[in-house]
């Protein structure tokens, strides 16, 4: 920390001393100041939107953090509220303000764990939520219609992406099912598309597969439960031996939907004999997203196939380029998918840039 970061610090303690709030809204805001002081981010409006963005994950588990660090930023004179200056009005709108940024606390920690708890949503959704939630409450006081709103027309003035909006929208509308205080806003329209270069071909689907069943018979296994069911990891990691089996088995998914999977007669034949989750490491702890990913970009550089094609979503896009191809029938498979609609279904209809070459050259022969 330098030492100007130092001073501020100190200024900041004796401010928090002579404050009326608690020993615990005190202790956190110290802590929060001191985590923000020893990071790199600039001690502005800016510096706090980038901290937002790449501390998530920091945020999710400890998300007085952020209550903390706009309370330091208005110490200072450059955060989204202004501290009372004087007297007798200082302490009555300082408590004032305080018990709100408690209960915007509040209502944020009860809501994650509500959606962590009873609706089971991701990790990676709950850190998206927060910082939305933390960005709303830095702005606005109060939950509300109309406050929704100017946020959200806020952030396109700020020039943020159509894909963070809707995000954020869906974050508030969800907020305001679990308060009773249902909000609707206009979401941004975005071209739906789907890079179809990024999604292996069935001769690289099988190189694979063929490198694997002769080095590594379990992740063969795993790609083909991957290929043939159109599986997202958080679906995989609940798939059992016993699933397997019996050929079929309806789960959970995202957005808290039910689906039923289906499964070959070859990996049904495979599964015989064996009992539990697929996917767990050789410790019996399961493997994680990442964990999925690392192995098969190792897998591409022993293959040959670029790295780019071998993740694990891109075999749900492989599952259903290879549908399509056998079946046409687009309705089918969005169930197969769990698609709320055929619209997104239909994107797997797009060719690919060699696909589009050869049709072309076939048919324009004027």
């Amino acid at each position: 920390m330098t030492d100007d970061r130092k001073d501020v610090y100190i200024k900041y303690s004796l401010y928090l001393s002579e404050s009326k709030s608690n020993y615990d809204i005190r202790g956190k805001r110290l802590c929060a100041a001191l985590y923000y002081l020893n990071s790199p981010y600039d001690l502005n409006k800016r510096g706090y939107r980038k901290f937002l963005k790449e501390r998530a994950e920091h945020l999710v588990f400890y998300p007085w953090t952020t209550d903390g660090v706009l309370h330091l930023l208005a110490f200072m004179g450059v955060g989204y509220r202004q501290l009372p200056k004087t007297g007798g009005s200082k302490k009555k709108s300082e408590a004032s303000m305080e018990r709100r940024e408690v209960r915007q606390s509040e209502i944020i920690n009860g809501f994650l764990l509500y959606l962590q708890n009873e609706r089971e949503y991701s990790p990676n959704t709950l850190r998206i939520y927060s910082t939305g939630l933390s960005d709303y409450f830095s702005y606005f006081d109060e939950f509300t219609q109309d406050n929704c709103r100017r946020y959200i027309a806020q952030l396109g003035n700020e020039g943020k992406s159509p894909k963070t909006v809707r995000l954020r929208i869906t974050a508030l509308e969800r907020l305001g099912e679990y308060l009773r205080k249902p909000v609707r806003i206009k979401r941004p329209k975005i071209q739906k598309t789907l890079n179809t270069e990024n999604v292996p071909t069935e001769k690289e689907y099988n190189t694979l597969l063929d490198y694997l069943d002769g080095h590594n018979p379990k992740y063969a296994f795993i790609v083909r439960l991957l290929g043939t069911t159109g599986a997202r990891v958080s679906e995989l990691t609940q798939f059992t031996y016993e699933h397997i089996q019996q050929g079929n088995v309806v789960l959970s998914g995202k957005g808290d939907k039910y689906r039923r999977f289906f499964f070959q007669k070859r990996l049904q034949q495979e599964a015989k004999g064996k009992t539990g989750l697929v996917c767990l490491n050789r410790y019996g702890v399961p493997l994680s997203k990442e964990g999925i990913r690392y192995m098969l970009k190792t897998f591409a550089e022993k293959t040959g196939i670029d790295k780019r094609k071998l993740h694990p979503h891109a075999f749900r896009h492989f599952f259903a380029k290879m549908y399509l191809k056998k079946t046409k029938d687009v309705v089918e498979l969005a169930d197969l998918l769990g698609h709320g609609s055929v619209d997104t279904t239909r994107l797997y209809l797009q060719k690919s840039y060699e696909e589009k070459r050869r049709d072309f050259n076939k048919s324009v022969d004027w």
